[in-house]
This record gives C-alpha cells, sequence and structure tokens, in this order.
C-alpha cells in the first residue's frame, strides 16, 4: 500500500472530527448511528475481520459500535502527529464518554455504544482504562525499567 493510500485511509476518523469532533457534533439516530460504526468496523485498513459470519449475527451491531469505539480512540492518540493535540481530543472522548454512560450520548459512536452498553451491562472501567492507555502513550515515550 502506498504511503498516500494509507494516509487517506488512517485518517478517516480525523478527518471525521469536522462532523463529530469536539467543536460539532452532528445529531445522528441510533440506526444512523449504528451504520457509521458498521462502516468502522468494515472500512478500516488496519481491520481484521472484526465482524465476520463467525460471530454470532445477534453480537454483530454490538460488537461494530464497542470496535468503533476503540477505533476512535486509537486514532485520536496515534493520527494526529502532535501528542498535546492527542491528549486534548482524548480528554474530549473521556467526558463523550461520561455522558454516554450518564444516558447522554453525542457522538454518534456513543449513540450506538450506549445501546450495546445497555443490552450487555458493559462497564464503563474498560472503556476508560482504554482512553488512559492511550493518554499514557502520550505522556511517557519510554520506561527505564521493565517493571515500569
Amino acid at each position: 500500500m502506498s504511503a498516500a493510500s494509507r494516509t487517506s485511509l488512517t485518517s478517516v476518523v480525523l478527518q471525521d472530527l469536522s462532523r463529530f469532533g469536539p467543536d460539532r457534533c452532528d445529531p445522528l439516530a441510533y440506526p444512523e448511528a449504528l451504520a457509521y460504526t458498521r462502516s468502522l468496523a468494515t472500512g478500516h485498513y488496519e481491520n481484521f475481520h472484526v465482524v465476520s459470519r463467525v460471530l454470532p449475527k445477534r453480537l454483530r451491531d454490538d460488537f461494530s459500535s464497542v470496535y468503533a469505539f476503540c477505533r476512535w480512540a486509537d486514532d485520536l492518540g496515534d493520527e494526529t502527529g502532535d501528542r498535546d493535540e492527542s491528549l486534548k481530543l482524548l480528554e474530549w472522548w473521556e467526558r463523550e464518554l461520561a455522558d454516554c454512560f450518564a444516558g447522554r450520548p453525542r457522538h454518534p459512536v456513543f449513540v450506538a455504544l450506549r445501546e450495546a452498553s445497555l443490552r450487555h451491562d458493559l462497564p464503563i472501567k474498560p472503556f476508560h482504562d482504554l482512553i488512559d492507555a492511550f493518554k499514557q502513550d502520550q505522556r511517557i515515550i519510554r520506561y527505564d525499567t521493565w517493571d515500569q
């Protein structure tokens, strides 16, 4: 894959910030939000087949919603090219997560994730921990010891 192709593919989430970012978030109803998370689960260049025929059909949409959350968090942490900007965006993503679990989802990923979390009684902690890990990646470049 050429560098130009890879750049256009890896920046899908960043491109979507103009529509679904901290400064603007176009509201989507659940069916539209679910279609958006499905497209992320099947269209990102780094994806292995996260939603395949092996996965029971009843879980595919919810799995897509969880994956879309992870994809956004990962790209906010890895794709901006600016550690300060990534931290700022990850802080925003964390606030969106809190709003989702408080019953006030705004971003399409969280509109879809809210339904999945209710259906499966998903706790907030693993989602929060993932964001924390990406924030740590921005703050710590190298560890001095294995234990660290």
